[in-house]
């Protein structure tokens, strides 16, 4: 037989009833955005963000309470005041609220059409974790060690989330009250205590009517204990739980009028997880839950950790898997003494990934190109990146790498030879027609003629100082001198002056890129503009620097050229 609950579930149902009850809201009003921090004293902007407690209390109708990432202890229940949304920050580590002491503490959000997402519930104390009526819980993880139930959910939804008690005869989730129907999409419940419960559909009240939908659901339960429970109290009340398209182990009635049902598309055999040892209980390769659930719109768009939520079929429980990037490294290209392109292929596997590619003179490699977004497609894409400033004559190794959700994926080790420098040019000018040197001054005459025959190297001439700016890269066009020995190679860099609050003015490095230009000749060098000259070019339409650009010849000779430029931004 099945315990009763104490008396705090008399409470709760009584709650529930009521909040069923009511149907009218306050007036809408503007929706604003509040921020919290773990230690926010301020006055809930994003500049100044405030105390959890604060963020939700002062919320209003429409309201956005975003939570910073960070602990947050708390002593005192935290209640809804309205229909509001609450968030964590996407792309940035879940924000934990942590309840315990003596009493009932928890997340309360009994105002109809409230939205709690990408949060992490630790309930250390007696008290349930998180209560619900009427809202949706997206991407939250809730985690119990004493609570009768971790998550009370009444009258809304719960999806791509996991919850997760460790209590003897816990519940993860229970749905309990009068009248409620929930929706359980795509969750991965766990009762891992002796006699525990996954999820459990409890009717109190002779005209009770639970219902729990469940679709996509990883559902297990401890030693002893069960996956599902429709359970009523025999007063006349019905509860019934309807399973579609999970993974389970087994489903139990108790009291009249309860009732498992078994929709169709199930699967018993045991998941498998990251770590469940250790609270991970996201999937692991092999596991039979990987691309056996149903593609539904109303599943969500992202999965708990944020990944999307279809990667081929849609997958049982919380997390979809992410398979980890291929890489293959291809052939090197136009190399030269100082320069050579890469090439490669990456396929995504569905999940947005990028590519680097690493190289040097060891297979420590040392040296990487700029990241690259490559997309989330499922097909082999094209990969390359430039080198510059190479040494002469050198064996070089280098290997793609690339990186998504499910890990970091390189390809095989590669090598290239950059070339020798060419040798340079020896004189041939005519015997001088004045009475040949006494043999003494031999060296010494020989020396002279050869360098006038190879004049000074001048360095590289920036061709326009009118330059022009908008996004991310700026163009400059670099000239060679004619004559010079081999290729100019070099950086060149752009800089302007800032001047701070206090005064002072400080140097900006704009932007800053390699080049290698052929004798004679003139090249367009885009330089990609740093993320502090993106925020000084933001604020100006006009923009005084300089253009420092570090030149050398293949005869290792090199010039520096300093240039005064003007910016302005291009029009829209």
């Amino acid at each position: 037989m099945l315990t009763s609950r104490t008396f705090r579930l008399s409470l709760l149902t009584v709650l529930c009833a009521v909040l069923g009850a009511v149907s009218t809201a306050p007036a809408a009003s503007a929706a604003m955005q509040r921020y919290a921090s773990p230690n926010g004293l301020g006055d809930c902007s994003s500049a100044s963000p405030c105390s959890i407690t604060n963020a939700i209390n002062g919320a209003g109708v429409g309201d956005e309470v975003i939570v910073n990432p960070g602990d947050y202890a708390l002593t005192s229940t935290l209640d809804d005041p309205a229909p509001i949304t609450i968030h964590g920050v996407p792309g940035k580590p879940r924000p934990r609220l942590i309840f315990g002491g003596a009493g009932s503490k928890w997340l309360l959000l009994d105002s109809q059409g409230s939205v709690l997402r990408y949060v992490e519930i630790n309930q250390t104390g007696a008290g349930e974790a998180l209560v619900t009526s009427g809202a949706t819980v997206d991407q939250v993880i809730a985690k119990g060690s004493g609570a009768p139930a971790v998550a009370i959910i009444g009258k809304g939804a719960i999806q791509d989330s996991i919850v997760v008690a460790s209590a003897t005869n816990g519940r993860a989730i229970q749905t309990v009250g009068g009248t409620s129907t929930s929706s359980y999409r795509n969750v991965t419940a766990i009762s891992a205590g002796s006699g525990g419960v996954a999820i459990e559909a409890f009717a109190v009240g002779a005209l009770a009517n639970v219902t729990i939908f469940a679709s996509n659901v990883i559902s297990r339960g401890g030693s002893g204990g069960h996956s599902f429970v429709a359970r009523t109290d025999g007063s006349g009340a019905a509860a019934t739980v309807s399973v579609a398209r999970s993974n389970w182990s087994d489903g139990y009635e108790s009291g009249t009028n309860a009732w498992f049902l078994n929709a169709g598309g199930n699967q018993g055999s045991t998941p498998a997880f990251v770590n469940a040892a250790g609270g991970d209980y996201r999937q692991a390769a092999g596991s039979p839950t990987i691309n056996a659930g149903l593609n539904d719109p109303t599943n969500g768009q992202f999965d708990v950790d944020g990944d999307p939520r279809t990667i081929g079929t849609t997958d049982i429980g919380a997390d979809e898997f992410v398979v980890a990037p291929a890489a293959t490294t291809g052939a090197a290209s136009a190399v030269t003494d100082h320069s050579a392109t890469l090439s490669g292929s990456v396929n995504a596997n569905g999940v947005p990934t990028t590519y680097r590619f690493e190289y040097g003179p060891t297979t420590a490699f040392g040296s990487t190109t700029s990241t690259t977004d490559v997309g989330s497609g499922t097909g082999a894409v094209a990969a390359a990146a430039t080198l510059g400033g190479l040494s002469p004559a050198t064996t070089y190794h280098y290997r793609l790498v690339a990186t998504n959700a499910g890990g970091v994926t390189k390809g095989a080790d590669q090598t290239f030879t950059t070339a020798a420098l060419p040798p340079a040019p020896s004189s041939s000018s005519p015997a001088p027609s004045s009475p040949a040197p006494a043999p003494t001054s031999t060296t010494q005459t020989s020396t002279t003629q050869t360098a006038a025959a190879t004049p000074a190297f001048a360095g590289v001439r920036l061709v326009a100082t009118r330059l022009s700016f908008g996004g991310r890269f700026i163009t400059l066009r670099l000239s060679c001198p004619a004559g010079t020995v081999g290729r100019c190679t070099g950086r060149t860099k752009l800089s302007a002056r800032r001047r701070a609050s206090s005064g002072a003015a400080r140097s900006v490095t704009l932007a800053r890129a390699p080049f290698s230009i052929a004798s004679g000749r003139q090249a367009r060098v885009r330089v990609r503009v740093s993320r502090g000259g993106r925020r000084l070019l933001s604020r100006v339409r006009r923009l005084r620097g300089r253009d420092v650009t570090a030149a050398r010849d293949a005869a290792g000779r090199s010039k520096t050229t300093v240039a005064a430029v003007t910016l302005r931004r291009r029009p829209r």
